[in-house]
């Protein structure tokens, strides 16, 4: 590390101008004024906030502005350093220990250390903080599950000594350090942390790890301001002045902000229509997972695997992923089972789930319920406003009407909306959040009956003994041995043999920007990686 900070030193020095307000170097072909224009929309969760503790979210595209990770993937899928320096295992795969860089600290001039980072998980296993990905990143630790269940507010396996965190695990995992390689781990303020939600605003005086602060958020404008972190402690950059942000909630008033010259940069996916005309915006991004409708395995009637088969079947994929995605040529592609098609092991001559209505009626009729007269209500909700999602659900209950004859389905945008028979909802969505390149925990997160999506709110407790043994093997493997491709695909079978899912289509991603923004990164996290390095050429 000593080798890379110095080399980062040479280039900063060597590149250019010094940045008006004291912060590093430009680069030499830098434009004299470097403020971003950001504008996003949302991809359903419509939360225009800035905690760093969710997990999830429209917010967890912009962390990394103010949080560094522990570690990130860069665009090239390559493991690189964040908060965390170095990082080992013993031989076992039972404990690992983690070094904070002796440089990190808060832009309140504090030092980061590893009490933050114990700190700041705890907080995140606390179910208050709605963070239903947490259980994926570090449920495997020892102790998770009594914080999880709120019986103590601390992990046991997380271990705090100074600029040192050893975390202790349950069983073996030999890539535990590529699951917190995310900005859904971003290590926050210990004593923030666990301070309540809003800790994160402007009038609750944050400190923040990255490149910069939040100085100016207005949610009733749905606009806010960041600008550089006076205490940044990275050998590049932050080059921005300042960066302005909006939260416009409308594909199409971002196509059109972006014609009309009035931003540089969006989170989010602009309409389809803007790629014919400024192609040049959008840059792919390969990142890996993609939302689904799943279903509720405890709630009636779908707690039916017969119930769910027949669902399944009355649903012509191809005409789901059109009617989603009706300019899918320009916006997203159709899987035809679980794993993503960015994942290395992934296998395209493997399909599932074709149209069979005449199936579809005979699994209802074999079900528990006899046919669609004795069927109690279906609740089903997209879990978002964003169009795709909705027509997908859409055309969803239509064919259950047409084909199958049920009637008595009730749509809600979100599942909170249900009141108190959320927890009834028979079908909602999620996408498996996999923030590196790995089929086996991606399969584990979405199948296993520990993982996020069997547990949570999506399924509420799926369970298959076959798929929880083939998975806890396939953990153990080393991730380059071909034998933990073959557990995942064997898992994969089983699960979509339950009849779990609808498989809709993925959008595809791209990194939105105008050309002479600089330096915009993304790899298989969500959030742009790395954005001290953003600057504004000539």
């Amino acid at each position: 590390m000593k080798k890379f900070s110095l080399f980062m030193v040479a280039i900063s020095l060597a590149a250019g101008q010094v940045f008006a307000g004291g912060h590093k170097a430009l680069p030499s072909d830098a434009a004299e004024e470097q403020v971003l224009r950001i504008a996003t929309s949302s991809a359903g969760e419509n939360s225009f906030i800035f905690t760093g503790l969710s997990g999830g979210g429209d917010h967890q595209n912009w962390q990394s502005f103010l949080w560094v990770p522990p570690m990130y993937f860069d665009e090239n899928k390559e493991l690189q350093p964040g908060v965390f320096t170095k990082w080992e295992s013993n031989s076992e795969f039972t404990e690992w220990t983690f070094s904070i860089d002796p440089r990190a600290k808060f832009s309140d001039g504090s030092k980061l250390t590893a009490q933050d980072a114990k700190d700041t998980w705890e907080a995140m296993a606390n179910p208050d903080s709605r963070n239903g990905r947490i259980v994926g990143y570090i449920g495997n630790v020892q102790g998770f599950e009594d914080a999880r269940e709120k019986k103590t507010d601390t992990i046991s396996g997380l271990i705090a000594e100074g600029s040192t965190l050893r975390v202790k695990l349950k069983n073996p995992d030999p890539i535990f350090h590529w699951r917190i390689s995310t900005a859904h781990m971003n290590v926050v303020k210990g004593s923030q942390a666990k301070s309540g939600f809003d800790y994160w605003k402007p009038e609750n005086s944050p400190a923040f790890s990255g490149p910069y602060v939040l100085s100016q958020y207005n949610p009733d404008q749905n606009t806010a301001t960041f600008t550089p972190n006076d205490n940044w402690w990275m050998d590049e950059g932050p080059y921005l002045e300042k960066i302005t942000f909006q939260f416009v909630n409308d594909g199409d008033t971002l196509a059109a902000m972006f014609q009309n010259e009035q931003i540089d940069l969006s989170m989010q996916q602009p309409s389809p229509i803007l790629k014919k005309i400024m192609p040049d915006v959008f840059e792919p991004a390969p990142r890996i997972g993609f939302n689904s409708f799943w279903f509720n395995v405890s709630a009636a009637p779908t707690d039916d695997p017969m119930v769910r088969k027949a669902l399944v079947m009355a649903i012509d994929p191809k005409e789901i992923y059109k009617a989603a995605f009706p300019k899918s040529q320009f916006e997203s592609v159709m899987p035809r089972q679980f794993m993503d098609p960015n994942l290395q092991c992934y296998d395209d001559s493997i399909v599932y789930y074709d149209y069979d209505p005449e199936g579809a009626k005979a699994a209802l009729a074999a079900s528990s319920y006899g046919g669609p007269g004795n069927l109690p209500k279906l609740r089903v909700t997209p879990r978002a406003t964003w169009p795709p999602l909705k027509r997908g659900m859409e055309y969803a209950m239509e064919q259950w009407r047409t084909v199958l004859g049920i009637q008595n389905v009730e749509f809600k945008d979100k599942p909170q909306n249900f009141g108190s028979d959320e927890a009834k909802v028979n079908v909602s969505r999620d996408d498996v959040a996999a923030r590196f390149p790995d089929p086996a925990v991606y399969v584990f997160k979405g199948t296993h009956s520990t993982g996020p999506i069997a547990s949570g709110s999506m399924m509420r407790a799926y369970k298959n003994e076959k798929i929880d043994m083939l998975l806890d093997e396939a953990m153990m493997v080393e991730p380059s041995h071909p034998k933990r491709c073959a557990l995942a695909h064997e898992a994969q079978r089983l699960f979509l043999n339950d009849w779990p899912m609808i498989i809709l289509g993925k959008p595809l991603e791209s990194i939105n920007r105008r050309g002479y923004v600089k330096n915009v990164f993304s790899g298989p996290d969500i959030a742009r990686h790395a954005p001290w390095k953003i600057y504004i050429s000539k």
